[in-house]
């Protein structure tokens, strides 16, 4: 017994001497902080997994997590060691927790003798009366701690128990502090990409003071965290979720701040991404989300820390079901906190380059400008939304008119709601084929000698067809959809066909709900995406052309349509010489056309077919107003004399790109007067300057 005494109080002074390690540790010394966390004198599995320190990135980070073999404490002790020295240039993690099976699963957690936390910037120096018992720095200002307790007790870090309150209590990182969380081995260099050459992880202390499960009583209660049902939402119900409905309704609950999270579509910074997807599952919660809603929305953002994990959505919906047991009896209800802006002077607005509207469809639509193609039924007004898509699509002219020239072609978006897709395609085929031959699907047929040679096209047309799917432009959700969509693949111009089909419950009658629900949206969504948004919508019957009036006031529905436009294209009448369109733009003078438009069939049995083929002319008793935005800078009463001869010459020499240098060939003016003139030019939208200080002319 005497023996056993001296033993015992040989392991105690060694134990205290152990107990006094700081900085950097040696694989023995992690060993032993573990032993101290894990109890030399307990039984169970732990777990220490490894990611790859060589990882170049976070995607790879994912693709190299190891979850690596249950090890039997502490028999397996020596087998430990070997492991930690095994993988000294990679990020090396365990679970503060013992378990009583080979699987980490709360299922088989023990009972516990410790509570942990993922103290993140909170330093463990600040928490006064709850100090960790051992705590450590993973990477500069970010820290871990785990407080050790004098026996043992189940269930401690299940949902609303010790290790949540404590967490909550002291601002750790919110998702810390279950059953089967892992934290970073203390001493050891971090291998993060971000922290490489800057890695010095350390051990602060690891004899700070033990604690009684009393001791934790008086921390503030919170509610049970993770619901029993957790386990029963599978990934395939949660795909079923359609997350921009459900953003859509949700959106305007949340603060600006986590919209605008949401918006982000790069690379998050580095450091913040526990913070901000907390923040953002917390005020879903508030507004109402489900716990499947919560997790299919975080999914698909880039604030997913856990995307490509093999506990991805595990880890997903545990921090969801802890975000719902946290939430407000309260909704959120934005709060615009902002200070009111004070008097923007005339003398500082003048000092200020104000960018003008640039022509998507030149003389006809602008970049981002939001407008109608109207008329009575059988006006070909689909038929003409049809060839905006494609010549914007293939940057072709628009009705096949020089003056109407597409500078550039850009993806275009086409969301038809009354024609079913054959419609829809009979109509396409003979505006592409005719437009665009070179680009037609189905490839072109040609006569050489005695042979008939077939050509398939040179590239597909990047244009985007939504028919009959559903679309609600008056919905939050397809608001969001669209605005996503946009977005991603860079659309230039998207055509709704037609209003009364896709504005919902709306009744256009009524300004405030149209304006507010629908217009308003889609207007935001074009200026935020510089995309152009055309509406193809109907007359009222009783329309017809009366001179002096304005077209706009010919379609169904509110005067909040025709206050919302930039540009339109005004069907107003129809007789034997053709269709009569009035064009407007708030970047030009009104324009008055007839289109003639011949009859448009294919026979299969004869192969004979006419094309879209369009003919313009000006009505007569109109003035030719096609270069209206030539004409206004003749007439110097628009856009300002500064750098006006500068933008003609670049103009007449074709357009650009050329260097000051360039242009002083062929002008009298000294190179500095011709600098001055380019920028004035620039400044003035007539020219544009690219990053090597080439200057080429605006469309």
């Amino acid at each position: 017994m005497g023996d056993r005494r001296c033993e015992d109080a040989s392991r105690l002074c060694r134990d205290r001497k152990e107990r006094h390690m700081k900085g950097k540790l040696t694989p023995e010394q992690q060993l032993q902080v573990l032993g101290r966390i894990w109890g030399n004198d307990r039984r169970g599995y732990v777990f220490l997994p490894h990611i790859d320190g060589d990882a170049p990135d976070k995607a790879a980070r994912r693709k190299s997590f190891h979850e690596n073999r249950a090890f039997r404490w502490p028999r397996d002790r020596d087998k430990i060691l070997e492991h930690i020295e095994a993988h000294p240039h990679d990020d090396l993690y365990f679970t503060p927790a013992l378990f009583n099976g080979k699987r980490r699963v709360s299922e088989q957690l023990s009972d516990e003798r410790s509570l942990w936390a993922d103290l993140d910037p909170v330093h463990p120096e600040s928490l006064g009366e709850y100090k960790p018992t051992i705590a450590w720095e993973t990477s500069p200002g970010r820290y871990q701690g785990v407080w050790l307790l004098n026996e043992t007790k189940a269930g401690a870090s299940k949902g609303g128990r010790e290790n949540h309150r404590l967490t909550m209590f002291i601002g750790a990182d919110p998702s810390g502090w279950d059953s089967t969380q892992l934290l970073r081995l203390p001493g050891r260099d971090n291998y993060k990409p971000e922290y490489r050459g800057n890695n010095d992880g350390k051990l602060l202390w690891d004899a700070g003071p033990r604690y009684m499960w009393d001791d934790f009583d008086e921390l503030p209660e919170v509610a049970s965290a993770v619901s029993d049902d957790v386990e029963l939402v599978d990934e395939e119900l949660i795909d079923q979720v359609d997350r921009h409905e459900v953003w859509g309704r949700l959106r305007l609950k949340v603060s600006r701040r986590v919209r605008e999270y949401m918006a982000l579509r790069t690379e998050p910074p580095a450091g913040n991404r526990n913070e901000v997807l907390w923040e953002i599952e917390r005020e879903l919660a508030d507004a109402g989300a489900s716990l499947v809603e919560i997790v299919a929305i975080v999914r698909a953002s880039v604030w997913n820390k856990y995307k490509g994990r093999h506990d991805e959505m595990k880890r997903l919906k545990i921090e969801a079901s802890k975000a719902i047991a946290a939430k407000d009896d309260s909704v959120i209800e934005e709060i615009e906190d902002e200070p009111k802006p004070g008097m923007n002077w005339l003398s500082s607005v003048i000092q200020q380059p104000i960018p003008r509207p640039r022509w998507l469809v030149k003389n006809m639509w602008t970049r981002g400008g939001c407008g109608f193609i109207s008329g009575a039924p059988k006006s070909y007004k689909s038929w003409m939304a049809l060839d905006l898509a494609v010549s914007v699509a293939t940057g072709t002219e628009f009705l096949n008119q020089p003056a109407y020239r597409v500078s550039k072609g850009e993806p275009v978006l086409y969301l038809q709601e009354e024609d079913d897709l054959l419609i829809v395609m009979d109509r396409l085929r003979l505006i592409a084929e005719a437009k665009v031959p070179d680009l037609f699907w189905d490839g072109q047929m040609t006569v050489e000698g005695d042979s008939v040679v077939w050509s398939p096209p040179h590239a597909e047309i990047p244009m985007a067809l939504h028919v009959q799917t559903g679309f609600i432009a008056s919905d939050p959700g397809w608001q969001a959809w669209l605005d996503e969509a946009v977005e991603e693949h860079g659309f230039g111009m998207v055509i709704i066909d037609t209003l009364s089909t896709t504005a919902g419950e709306l009744d256009t009658d009524r300004s405030s709900e149209l304006m507010t629900q629908m217009l308003k949206p889609l207007k935001v969504i074009a200026k935020k995406n510089d995309t152009a948004i055309a509406i193809v919508h109907h007359n009222k019957k009783s329309a017809t052309e009366q001179r002096g009036s304005r077209a706009g006031n010919d379609m169904l529905g509110s005067v909040a349509l025709h206050a919302w436009v930039d540009c339109a294209i005004y069907a107003r009448a129809k007789d034997s010489s053709g269709i009569h369109i009035e064009r407007e733009s708030k970047m030009a003078q009104d324009e008055q056309l007839t289109i003639a438009i011949p009859h448009m069939y294919q026979s299969l049995h004869t192969g004979d077919r006419q094309l879209w083929d369009p003919e313009l002319s000006v009505n007569v008793g109109q003035e030719q107003p096609v270069h209206t935005e030539n004409n206004a800078k003749k007439k110097g009463s628009t856009r300002g004399k500064a750098g006006r001869k500068v933008a003609r010459l670049v103009d007449r020499r074709g357009g650009g790109p050329f260097t000051p240098e360039d242009i002083a060939q062929y002008s009298d003016s000294p190179l500095s007067s011709i600098k001055q003139q380019l920028e004035n030019a620039v400044r003035n939208g007539f020219l544009s300057e690219d990053d090597e200080g080439q200057y080429t002319s605006i469309d």
